[in-house]
C-alpha cells in the first residue's frame, strides 16, 4: 500500500493505492474506493474506471516531474503527484503578496467561464471561474468561505499568473 498526496489546482487530496498490477490499480480516495483497469498502456495510457457501478473512460499521459495530464470524458486536468501520507501535507498558502480575500491566477492564461457573481456567499472549494493555459481549462476555487466582493476579470480578459481575479471578504 502507497499513499500519495495529488494537487490539483489548489486543492490536495490523500491517495492510498490498495493493491496494483501491471493491468491496473485500487485506489482509496477519501472513503471512496475506486478501481482503475489500464486498457492500453503506452505514452498516452487509456482507462476505464469503475466507481459506483459506473464506467468512465480516462486517458493519462506523464507530464514528468511528476505532472501528470488526465482527460476524464473528455475533460483535460492537470495533477502534481508527491508520495507522502497525511501527515506531511502542508496547505498551500496564498503568495506573501497576497491579500487574505485576494483570488489570484495560479498561472497565465485566458478567462473562459465566470461561475459567481458580486455578492453571492460562497464556501471554501466553491468554483469561482474558469482559466484556459496551454489549451487545458483549470477550475479556480474560493480558499475560503465568504461574500464575493468583486471581480476584477471579464470573460475573454487575459491575465498573468498572481493577476487579482476575485476579492472575498
Amino acid at each position: 500500500m502507497r499513499s500519495y498526496r495529488v494537487q490539483s489546482n489548489e486543492k490536495i487530496h490523500h491517495v492510498t493505492i490498495e493493491s496494483e498490477n501491471k493491468a491496473g490499480c485500487v485506489i482509496k480516495l477519501r472513503n471512496e474506493t475506486i478501481e482503475c483497469i489500464c486498457d492500453r498502456p503506452s505514452e498516452i495510457s487509456t482507462w476505464t474506471i469503475k466507481r459506483e457501478g459506473a464506467r468512465i473512460r480516462a486517458r493519462a499521459r506523464s507530464l514528468g516531474s511528476n505532472r501528470v495530464e488526465v482527460w476524464i470524458s473528455g475533460l483535460p486536468f492537470l495533477f502534481t503527484i508527491a508520495s507522502g501520507g497525511i501527515d506531511d501535507t502542508e496547505p498551500i498558502r496564498p503568495t506573501s503578496e497576497a491579500r487574505d480575500g485576494e483570488v489570484r491566477a495560479i498561472m497565465s492564461g485566458r478567462i473562459i467561464s465566470i461561475l459567481v457573481e458580486p455578492g453571492a456567499e460562497v464556501p471554501e472549494g466553491t468554483p469561482l471561474l474558469i482559466l484556459e493555459a496551454m489549451k487545458m481549462q483549470n477550475e479556480i476555487v474560493s480558499h475560503k468561505s465568504g461574500r464575493i466582493i468583486s471581480i476584477k476579470v471579464q470573460v475573454g480578459d487575459t491575465v498573468r499568473k498572481d493577476d487579482v481575479l476575485v476579492e472575498i471578504r
